[in-house]
Formats: structure tokens, C-alpha cells, sequence
């Protein structure tokens, strides 16, 4: 990465993964034709990237933000704040408590919780969804909700207040997922329930905030059930999205230093785009339209990557992440060759010989577990003062014969820095 160069940095959203039987033992990213990173990892460095710490799954959020050099571990707040800062449901002269939401189903005669209603909800059903509920649950007069729903299951709920206190600081909802710190924590073999909300403080702003998710769950529970859209739902053999899911509350955005230079930032999560404006980033939504085969959204990503005059271009790529969290490794693998067919290749081949390119992962997602994990992530970076280490393929098992002389995503943009030299 010279002076006048620019860096591209390619996060594989939980591209990383574990060795497969269905694959011959291999993992995605070995089993894929990738001859572009393959060519990549040739003519650079490679390394395994320990994103967060041991026992500490990064979020997409948490990995974008290591990787941009801010350690997690010192900065992070939680998953909840950055969506809502992100999607501007953050009250700057009051008080705001955000949490990442699933629109779950809960089937009452057997019990069984689908925490991601099967991931086929459109946007239409969501909006729908969130109209309704905003229409017929109302909090206390002095209390102000905001609610959304996005990418087929996912959402956001807010609360903020001008005149009480409000705390994050209280348990999940969703029995997937435990409050540790500011991080949530994959529950391998949760209960197939909805569970509470409870003060994990004796705070009275944590207490009110917990009564207010449960009142709130509760009552949108009951304007769900009736819900046109999941009539519509069932009568379809479709599983109606009927309880909400909340985890990863806060109250506290990051104190995060502006970023160095000119960052521009393409992505889909909300908590992205808020993570981008604390740090003084550009942040540009991208991701495939409905029904958009992922390798003509590449070719209409690409352009647009590289006539961005920033000199730091991040672009989150989700692709492989989805076929992890359903354990389907051949989709994960065709994913990946996906990616390296359509833009990892034409990437590499259009940036100049000043650019340097770094491609890697911000969280691991294996098939087997279905969740992501605290598994180290490769990584390969090619460009000017950068040495081959003799690695010759792009995957988990040939980057840990590489010599990257960093151990965890928060030192990448340092050490890519240091290359250039004195500013």
C-alpha cells in the first residue's frame, strides 16, 4: 500500500468455516474453484485474523469494526446501538435504549420456536408487520418506540424518552443469544421458547426497560396473531411470523476516534451505517435487489467500488453467510465461487499496481455449528511492499502457513499504515 494507492478491503460475511464430510473434508472456501484468490494469496501475505477473542463470536458489526482497526473489546457497546444510531432512532437530547430484533415464529400447540420464521419474509410483509404493531401498541405517553423490520427477518426496536432514564442492561428475549458484556453470545442448545426480559442491574432505567420489552413483546404478540399477513401466511403452508425476539440491548454508542483519511463503507446492516457515521465514514447501502442473481449484483458493485475516491473502500459481501446458517456447504462453496468469479477477479484485475487489495472475513459462520463463531478467519493481502510468503491457495488450513505478522483484525489497518510510512 503505497502513499498515492488505495486499499480495498473485502469482508466475506462468515465466509470462514470448518472442514466438511459433505466436502471431502474440506471447507468452502478449499472446495471452491478460486482461482483469483488463489492468485491473490500467491502474490502476498496470508494469515489466520482472530477477529474479537477467544469465546467472543463476532456480529457483523463487531467484525467490520475490528477489522477497521477499532479492538472491539475496548469500543463495542453492542449490536442494539450501532442499528439504532444506524438507522437514526437515536435521540441526541434524551435518553435511548435499541436492541437487534428477530420476527420469530412460535407454534403454540407444539411449542416450537423458529427463531428466523424460515427467513422467507418479503419487505412488503414486513412493513405490513411493523405498521400494524406501531399502529395498535403504544408505551407510556412519555415513552417513544421505534420499530423496524429488514432483510427477511431481522429488525430493529427502539425506545427513547426525554425525561427517564433508560438502560440497556437487560437480558434477551431471544433464548438463542445471552447478554455477556456488550456482546451476545450463541446459545448452542437454548430453550425452544421466548424467555423474559429481566434487569441484569438493580438500576430502576434497567427495571423500566425491562418491563417496557416485556409490555411490548406481549402486546405485538396479540396484534401478530391477528395479523391479515399471517392468515395470508398459513393459509399458504407458510410459518407466521407471530412473536418478536429481542437481545443485545444498549443504552451507550461507541467513543470511537474519527477515522484516518477518506473511508467509504458498502454494506447492508444497519449497524454498519452506524458505525460509519460515528466514525466519519461514507456509507453506501448495497446489496442484491430482490430476486437479483449475487453475480449481477457484483457487476453492477464493481463500478462503483472502484470509482470511489476514498482511500480506504470497504465492501461487506454477504453471500456466503446465509447457506452457513442453514448448514448447506455445497450453496456456501457455490457462493464462494460466485464471488471469486465475479468480483474478486475483475477487483483484482482493474486496480492499479499502486492499490493494494486485502480479502478476508468479518466472523466465521461453519455449516456445522449454524451460528457464527469465534473461529479465526483467513486472510490474504497483495500490493505494493508486500512480500509473498510462498502460500499458493486462499483458505483457512494454507493461511496458517502464511506469515502475516498480525494476530487479530484491529491490527490490520494499523499495520497496513505502517507500510506506507510517515503521513
Amino acid at each position: 500500500m503505497s502513499a498515492s494507492g488505495k486499499l480495498y478491503l473485502i469482508a466475506l460475511c462468515g465466509g470462514a468455516d470448518r472442514p466438511s464430510e459433505a466436502l471431502g473434508g474440506r471447507t468452502p472456501f478449499e472446495a471452491a474453484p478460486t482461482p483469483h484468490l488463489d492468485r491473490l494469496a500467491t502474490e502476498g501475505r496470508n494469515g489466520l485474523l482472530e477477529v474479537i477473542a477467544d469465546g467472543v463470536p463476532p456480529e457483523s458489526d463487531s467484525g467490520a469494526m475490528a477489522l477497521l482497526g477499532y479492538d472491539p473489546a475496548v469500543y463495542y457497546t453492542g449490536r442494539g446501538p450501532l442499528e439504532g444510531y444506524g438507522n437514526r432512532y437515536w435521540d441526541p437530547d434524551g435518553h435511548s435504549v435499541a436492541f437487534r430484533i428477530n420476527f420469530a415464529s412460535l407454534n403454540e400447540e407444539t411449542g416450537r420456536l423458529d427463531r428466523r420464521t424460515s427467513r422467507d419474509l418479503t419487505d412488503e410483509e414486513m412493513e405490513l408487520l411493523v405498521a400494524e404493531i406501531l399502529e395498535q401498541v403504544r408505551p407510556a405517553p412519555d415513552i417513544g418506540v421505534h420499530l423496524t423490520g429488514w432483510g427477511r427477518h431481522r429488525g430493529i426496536l427502539a425506545f427513547s424518552s426525554r425525561n427517564r432514564r433508560l438502560s440497556g442492561e437487560v437480558s434477551n428475549t431471544d433464548p438463542g443469544f445471552v447478554k455477556e458484556g456488550a456482546f451476545g453470545v450463541p446459545v448452542a442448545d437454548h430453550p425452544d421458547r421466548p424467555l423474559p426480559a429481566r434487569a441484569l442491574v438493580d438500576d430502576p432505567a434497567a427495571h423500566l426497560v425491562a418491563e417496557l420489552v416485556n409490555s411490548f413483546v406481549a402486546a405485538s404478540a396479540r396484534v401478530l396473531r391477528a395479523s391479515e399477513v399471517n392468515r395470508r401466511r398459513a393459509a399458504a403452508g407458510r410459518k407466521p411470523a407471530n412473536v418478536l425476539l429481542v437481545r443485545d440491548g444498549g443504552h451507550r454508542l461507541p467513543d470511537l476516534p474519527p477515522v484516518r483519511g477518506r473511508v467509504s463503507m458498502y454494506g447492508q446492516v444497519p449497524a454498519e451505517r452506524g458505525l460509519a457515521r460515528l466514525i466519519g465514514a461514507e456509507f453506501t447501502t448495497a446489496k442484491p435487489a430482490s430476486g437479483q442473481p449475487e453475480p449481477d449484483f457484483y457487476a453492477r458493485l464493481l463500478p462503483r467500488l472502484l470509482a470511489d475516491p476514498a482511500d480506504v473502500v470497504f465492501a461487506h459481501i454477504k453471500g456466503p453467510d446465509e447457506p452457513g446458517h442453514d448448514n448447506q456447504p455445497e450453496e456456501k462453496t457455490r457462493a464462494v465461487a460466485d464471488i471469486d468469479a465475479h468480483l474478486a477477479g475483475p477487483l483484482r484485475a482493474a486496480i492499479g499496481p499502486s492499490d493494494t487489495l486485502v480479502v478476508t472475513c468479518d466472523h466465521a459462520t461453519p455449516c456445522e455449528a449454524g451460528i457464527h463463531t469465534d473461529d479465526k478467519v483467513p486472510l490474504a493481502v497483495a500490493g505494493p511492499g508486500i512480500t509473498p510468503d510462498g502460500v499458493t491457495s486462499f483458505g483457512e488450513a494454507a493461511a496458517a502457513r502464511g506469515d502475516l505478522p498480525i494476530k487479530r483484525a484491529s491490527e490490520l489497518m494499523p499495520w497496513l499504515r505502517s507500510l506506507r510510512g510517515p503521513a
